[in-house]
This record gives structure tokens, sequence and C-alpha cells, in this order.
């Protein structure tokens, strides 16, 4: 099991919402983990070496049982566990405070944007915008890891850029944005929900410049994307990288996450003079199989880019929590905002000073917290 720090359970194949892009709509709905058996699985995962805990479905809060999963993942000794969801049933405050209380640390939600009428009509329920948008609201100000994953499709994806910055300025700084895979629904409806990858690339490629001129590009990655359609940006494909993730589904399946992707992925004749043909796996044979290789183009040679025109306002997910420290106690040594930081699941990457050190630098070069050296120590002050 080397090299794998994340295992996920599907929960359960139902959900509340039909979408129009769901890649499990040919799963059997009514198969479930049993609660004993969903948490003999936790246990064993911390006991295999995994560090992070993820539940996801079809939609998982339609169990009444999740805040008590999530409880034992923590008392089995997780400190990240996520959630993925549609988020609409947590316009209730209750529920998102029972899941903050039982140990959930991390919440994704999924968006088809921020026109209520077109996330609507793809997932198939009216008002589930509002109600979605309420839970991510809800999470926010319950001090959670909040990410949005973003849905590309036809109907949304030229409002790409507009849709980041709409979360942006809610306090979002987690995001990936997700070009769909043609499989179930998704492959019953491509011709009205699909996108060609190369026409819907240029805005992929805008929304990665605005995160990075924000100060975000950290948290924001392109997800079944070659990173030959994302010029200047080629390392947010995520594709790139390995997902280290174990997958355990409630009809007996388990897979490894990267084997599967590098198994759907095919290289093409474009790739042939592409200098990125070692690192990259190629594009999925689903889409492949509709749309071919029309438009994708090998990646030339890296070009540098100028920096952008820093957008001022916005904060990452480590200065997030920095900050929120600050406001539980002020004026505090590096060694006291880490053991504060650890109590807050904003983030998990206060691992030593050295973070530390370099997000409180970055905030004082907004001016928003001021460094002073006293009795041989750092203290750290909101200004």
């Amino acid at each position: 099991m080397p090299g794998k720090d994340c295992y996920e359970l599907i929960l359960n194949h139902n959900c509340d919402l039909r979408c129009s892009f769901c890649s499990q709509a040919d799963f059997d709905p009514a198969a479930r983990f049993a609660a004993a058996d969903a948490v003999r699985r936790i246990y064993t995962a911390k006991k295999l070496g995994y560090t992070r805990l993820g539940f996801s479905g079809g939609e998982a809060l339609l169990r009444a049982d999740l805040p008590r999963l999530a409880a034992a993942a923590r008392k089995v000794g997780f400190k990240a566990v996520r959630l993925q969801t549609n988020g609409t049933r947590l316009a209730s405050r209750a529920l998102c405070e029972s899941l903050a209380a039982a140990g959930l640390t991390v919440c994704k939600f999924t968006f088809l944007g921020t026109d209520a009428r077109v996330h609507d009509a793809l997932t198939g329920v009216k008002g589930s915008f509002k109600k979605s948008l309420a839970g991510l609201h809800n999470m926010l100000a319950l001090k959670l890891a909040v990410g949005v994953n973003l849905l590309v499709t036809r109907r949304n994806y030229r409002a790409l850029p507009g849709a980041l910055k709409f979360f942006m300025d809610r306090g979002v700084a987690d995001f990936v944005l997700i070009y769909p895979i043609y499989v179930g629904a998704m492959r019953e409806n491509w011709r009205a929900a699909g996108v060609p990858l190369p026409k819907a690339a240029p805005y992929l490629v805008k929304a990665l410049a605005l995160a990075e001129a924000a100060g975000l590009s950290d948290g924001v990655k392109a997800l079944n994307v070659p990173p030959c359609l994302l010029p200047g940006f080629e390392s947010k494909a995520v594709d790139l990288y390995k997902f280290n993730t174990v997958v355990a589904s409630p009809d007996g399946r388990t897979w490894d996450i990267d084997k599967n992707v590098a198994g759907a992925k095919r290289h093409g004749p474009p790739c042939a003079r592409c200098r990125l043909r070692r690192r990259c796996r190629g594009v999925d044979h689903n889409y492949l199989e509709l749309f071919d290789w029309a438009g994708v183009r090998a990646a030339g040679k890296a070009t540098r880019r100028l920096a952008p025109k820093p957008l001022a306002g916005y904060l990452n997910a480590m200065e997030k929590c920095f900050m929120e420290v600050l406001n539980l106690e002020n004026n505090i040594s590096t060694a006291r905002l880490l053991e504060l930081a650890r109590r807050l699941p904003l983030c998990h990457d206060c691992r030593d000073g050295a973070g530390a050190l370099s997000t409180g630098a970055a905030l004082e070069k907004k001016a928003l917290v001021k460094k002073e050296f006293k009795g041989g120590r750092y203290l750290w002050r909101k200004l």
C-alpha cells in the first residue's frame, strides 16, 4: 500500500438529485454499506496507514448515521475527514453543526456555476442551487475547510471564470475545475451537455489565471484536462499528479484511482510531438470515442509568462487558518500559533514552523499581520 494516503468510502449509490452528467447513473441505487461494515473499513484503513478518509455517494447525506461515521473516523485517529456532497441537505444548519461536532473537517461541494436556472436544470431538481449555496455558507461559518468542484458542461463553460470569482468572493480557496468523464448519464446526454475539450479549455485557462492573480493558484486545479490544453498552466492539470487514493464501493468493488485513470487514458497522434508525453497519460478513451482528437495540439516549448497584476482581498487556506488563529489569540509565538492551528479544520498544512513563517510573511506583505522579535522568539500580531 505504499504511496496511498486517502481511503474513500462510497457509502451509498442513491441520490436526491437527478444530474444529467452523473457518472454513477448505471450503478445500483439500492447498494449501500451497512453501518458496521463501514466502521470496520474505517478502522482497517487506519491500520493500513491511510492518513485521510473520505465519504461520498451517491449522496452520503442521505444516511442518518453519517455524523456517527465521521465520529468513528476521528476516534480511530484520522485528522482529515472529508465529505463530497451536492450540499442540498446542508441547508440545515443543525445538520451542519452535528457533522462539525462529530469531527468532519473538509466539505467539498459540486456546483454547475452560479446561474441557478442552469444549475437546477442540470441537477434535475428545482431549488437545488439555493439549498447548496446555503449549505456552503453554513460550512464556511463553522470554519470547516470548504472546497468547490465546478463541473464543466456545454451550458456553463463560458461562465467558468465568473463562477470561480463568485465562490472566491465568498471565502472559498480550494477548487477543482472538473471536465466530466463520458460514462453513465453523461454518456447518454453528451450531445446536449458535452463540450469539446479544446472549446472549453480557454475558459479553464482564464479561470486559472484569475486564481493566480488572487494568490490562490496552489488551491485550484483542472481535472480530466490534458496539460497541452492549458498553455502556461500545464502544472495545474491534476492528471500530472498521483491521486494516492483507494475507493471502496458498496457493490463490493475496490479500486486504485491512479490505476483506473491510467487504464482509461490513450495517447494519440499529437502526443508523439508533445514535450509532456512522458508525464501525461493522454486523453480518456470515452471522450475520444465521441470527439476524437479534433483540436488537441501537442504542447510546444515552455514559455515564461509575465506575473499577473495582483488581485487583492483573497486568502489561501493557510492564510485563512493563520488569521483565524489570531482571531482566537493575538500576539502569540509561532509555537503557540501552530498549537492552536492544529485544533482548527481550516487546513492541515501547519506541520512545522517553516510553513507558518512563510504564511506569516505573505500576510505581512498584505499588511494584515505584524511580526516582532522579542525574548528570543517571534510574536505574531493581527493588525
